[in-house]
């Protein structure tokens, strides 16, 4: 089968085209054909080698795959043979899924409703896992309360800007002004605030007359976690689910959140694997039935996943980059 390896640690150069023998399923492990996978920001943080897959190199990457089931291994019986299943948080633990074929533990593939197309199950995965493990999960976004969601018309916070309206909660958005800013309105966003805004919090608090933040979804914690702090309600709740630096805080803010019962929140789909799932399911019914959708930017064959990993990082970029594994 074809797949993209690496045998060292490093940038994008590291990727390499080739040949491997197809895998064979273990106990409690399914062979899956590999339709459409995407590409995440976790696949260049474990090429680089800030989290080292146990099996050591050469490691396939990628996270997220949508594909048929083609064999099993002993003792499975929740999915056989042509089944249609989707999943994430592979590639770490796990072989990756920039391949033709992976084997995955079998509790982590969810089915894949036939209204559903193998692209738009691949661009989901990691997305919407990742927005609600950490909206309704991790933050318990309730109806009527308020949420802001960081990154709003990125891959993962088109999807948060979604789930947060479909829980009945008023969404502020932040993008830049513009196409981005309009991108996340028709997500569902309420209002939309631009992030590089000199006072961030105000902006807030004034798209929401005052009502102060619930929830708020944070990909960025060392940019906006002052302007979080400061606009948040008694009892709020920032749910961390990037790196980008040092947390740390400015002035009286620690005192300010305390005294609003704040919490700090953090989380990662990928070293949570009991919970995907089940998440998946809910989230494929949703795809299914138009609740959600799922916007692709761009698809890019196998051959190109370095090409894609720079589209993923390029400015501009709207919903989610794939790859047709197929081609």
């Amino acid at each position: 089968m074809r797949a993209v390896r690496y045998h060292e640690y490093g940038g994008k150069s590291v990727l390499t085209a080739e040949t491997v023998d197809t895998p064979e399923p273990a106990r409690g492990e399914a062979l899956v054909k590999i339709e459409a996978a995407s590409v995440n920001p976790i696949d260049t943080y474990v090429r680089e080698g800030n989290v080292r897959p146990p099996s050591g190199l050469p490691h396939v990457g990628g996270s997220d795959l949508a594909g048929v089931v083609e064999a099993v291994g002993a003792g499975v019986t929740a999915v056989e043979s042509g089944d249609r299943v989707f999943a994430t948080g592979l590639g770490v633990f796990s072989p990756g899924t920039y391949a033709e074929y992976t084997v995955a533990p079998v509790d982590q593939l969810a089915p894949l409703p036939e209204g559903v197309s193998f692209e738009e199950g691949a661009a989901a995965a990691m997305a919407f896992a990742t927005a609600w493990r950490a909206l309704v999960t991790r933050g318990d976004l309730r109806l009527g309360e308020t949420a802001v969601v960081h990154g709003a018309s990125g891959g993962v916070g088109h999807a948060a800007v979604q789930i947060a309206a479909a829980a009945g909660a008023t969404v502020v958005g932040t993008a830049r002004e513009g196409e981005p800013a309009s991108f996340a309105r028709s997500m569902g966003a309420d209002a939309v605030v631009d992030y590089r805004s000199d006072d961030l919090a105000g902006d807030i608090d004034a798209a929401l007359d005052g009502r102060g933040v619930d929830v708020v979804f944070e990909p960025h914690a060392d940019a906006h976690l002052d302007a979080n702090l400061d606009c948040l309600s008694r009892g709020g709740r920032v749910v961390v689910i990037g790196e980008e630096g040092p947390i740390t805080l400015d002035g009286g803010l620690p005192m300010a959140a305390k005294q609003a019962d704040a919490d700090i929140r953090f989380m990662s789909i990928v070293a949570s694997p009991d919970d995907q799932a089940a998440i998946l399911e809910r989230v494929g019914e949703r795809l299914a039935d138009g609740t959600f959708s799922v916007e692709i930017d761009s698809v890019f064959g196998l051959d190109a996943v370095p090409e894609a990993l720079a589209r993923l990082s390029a400015s501009g970029t709207f919903g989610k980059v794939v790859l047709d594994t197929t081609r």
